[in-house]
């Protein structure tokens, strides 16, 4: 069961691949591919930004989806090549450790927070500053393009600004991931029990409130919270998409920043709803304008 739910995650992040056009890439810009960030061969990254700079630009930091046991940073490599070319800032994508038993979402956390390490001193090196970060993903990638904004800023080598986030789980308590769900209950419990670092069952999900509470964007709103842009499918069988109306509910109530797109027709690969797609799109390049220039 759970090699076909991989399966389709595979096949949404493809579809994702594609977000902002086809590869670009010229002699106009530094390249580091698989650049390691730690010892584990998860631990890599890829990295481009423009030789012509004035010093200072901002960096486009995508995080592969794949229910935090799949996926790869290459789903994003072509969008950030042409971020970087066609934006003129900086643009990377990575790779993390995968949820295991022996790997919780504090650990993919980590992860993230060296590689944003890693990339300020490999752009230093090249006399250029990256002085501000919009992170985005879809599914897995847009929670932990949000928790980690909202989580690990105070200590982010280079600080979030802004998120854009593409179906991503905001809220791990939803009962609602448990109803209908294409994951299947049993998987839903490993991916928490993974996550948390205990064993979680829809039956004990209460006793382990806290610590799901940790890896929920969710639970960490307040009016500093960095503007995000939340994009769901109403038909998300794999994310509810309550999990994003509690979270603009969130950020209402706290008086934050944010712009929340609902998706009538799609479902978790937000593929069904053009019009709305390309103003997001548009969204996004004005996040772009108004938060890395």
């Amino acid at each position: 069961m759970f090699e076909k739910i991989i399966a389709f995650f595979m096949s949404i992040i493809s579809f994702f691949a594609g977000l902002f056009g086809v590869e670009v890439f010229d002699s106009s810009l530094h390249k580091y591919e698989d650049l390691k960030y730690g010892t584990h061969e998860r631990q890599v990254l890829d990295l481009y930004f423009p030789k012509e700079t004035d010093g200072e630009i901002g960096l486009v930091l995508s995080i592969h989806g794949g229910a935090w046991v799949a996926g790869d940073k290459s789903s994003y490599t072509d969008m950030a090549k042409s971020l970087a070319k066609e934006q003129g800032i900086a643009a990377a994508t990575i790779n993390y450790r995968y949820l295991s038993e022996n790997t919780t979402m504090s650990d993919i956390l980590d992860d993230i927070e060296a590689a944003v390490k890693c990339i300020k001193e490999t752009a230093l090196s090249q006399g250029v500053t990256i002085n501000a970060i919009i992170t985005t993903g879809h599914s897995a990638g847009g929670h932990l393009s949000m928790l980690y904004a909202y989580a690990r800023n105070d200590v982010s080598a280079i600080p979030v600004k802004a998120v854009v986030s593409y179906a991503g789980p905001t809220d791990m308590l939803d009962e609602n991931f448990f109803i209908n769900n294409d994951l299947g209950v049993q998987n839903v419990e490993m991916l928490l029990s993974w996550a948390t670092g205990e064993t979680v069952t829809q039956a004990t999900i209460g006793n382990f409130e806290e610590q799901i509470k940790e890896v929920s964007p969710l639970y960490y709103v307040n009016k500093n919270t960095v503007p995000t842009i939340i994009n769901h499918g109403q038909k998300d069988t794999i994310v509810p998409y309550s999990n994003a109306v509690s979270l603009a509910a969130a950020f209402e109530a706290a008086g934050a920043e944010y712009i929340f797109n609902t998706y009538p027709n799609s479902g978790h690969g937000l593929d069904a709803d053009n019009a709305i797609s390309s103003e997001t799109d548009n969204q996004f390049r004005e996040y772009i304008n108004t938060y890395l220039k």
